[in-house]
């Protein structure tokens, strides 16, 4: 399969091209022409874009002949207000655009847990899961296959393996997940048809990855997202 990974040079991200690249066809799109070597060596096709001054172009020229488009571009919670317009809002979208135009077969976005209602976050974090929200909705109505994953507070360390996943997960407001964990989900989620149209909430836990993300075992119909996203006014 031929994948296009974007935000590859973010911690989960380059996790997701480094698992990918040893059974697909992976291209990275990147930012900073010094690290082409490195990815490369990874054995990804690289593609340098400054998404500052030609997002268009070259979101197009990297999706062209993509089965399937991984976005997981993004500035974090913590990131400035205008990384966050760029990567969680505008890269995301012009992403989806380019997907759409080219009939991707899949398309996987990262996203965050609780962008459905960015009202009820902390102040800080509203700018964030506000451009979340935005892209979830966004992809929602583009008539794509898509999968939306929102892990609860991403956190450094190996992963474990296990966790929590559901279309509504309750008990997360102080749980997390290890950014190794969320590659693998991102990773997995690819060839899983079961998750086409679902937006899944995900957190450390107990049951291991694969077996988490098997909604179809369990007879679980897609609801093809939420339809109570929203975009916030602020």
């Amino acid at each position: 399969m031929k994948v296009l990974v974007i935000g590859a040079t973010g911690k989960i991200g380059r996790r997701v091209l480094k698992s990918l690249a040893k059974s697909h066809q992976v291209t990275a799109l990147i930012r900073y022409p010094e690290l082409q070597a490195e990815y490369e060596k990874m054995g990804a096709r690289v593609l340098t874009v400054d998404v500052e001054k030609e997002l268009d172009k070259g979101i197009h020229e990297a999706t062209s002949g993509q089965d399937a488009v991984i976005i997981a571009a993004t500035a974090g919670a913590d990131g400035s207000s205008k990384e966050i317009e760029l990567l969680d809002r505008n890269v995301a979208m012009k992403a989806i655009d380019a997907a759409k135009k080219e009939r991707v077969r899949h398309v996987v976005l990262l996203s965050a847990y609780g962008a459905d209602q960015p009202d009820a976050a902390p102040k800080e974090h509203f700018n964030f899961l506000s451009a979340n929200n935005a892209a979830d909705e966004y992809i929602e109505h583009s008539g794509l296959n898509y999968t939306i994953i929102c892990p609860v507070t991403i956190v450094d360390g190996p992963g474990k393996g296990s966790i929590e996943a559901s279309e509504d997960l309750s008990d997360a407001s102080d749980a997390t997940i290890s950014e190794t964990d969320v590659a693998t989900i991102i990773a997995a989620s690819l060839d899983n048809r079961g998750l086409y149209g679902r937006r899944i909430e995900v957190k450390s836990g107990s049951t291991p990855i694969n077996e988490a993300l098997d909604f179809d075992s369990r007879g679980e119909v897609a609801t093809g997202g939420r339809t109570t996203l929203r975009r916030p006014q602020r």
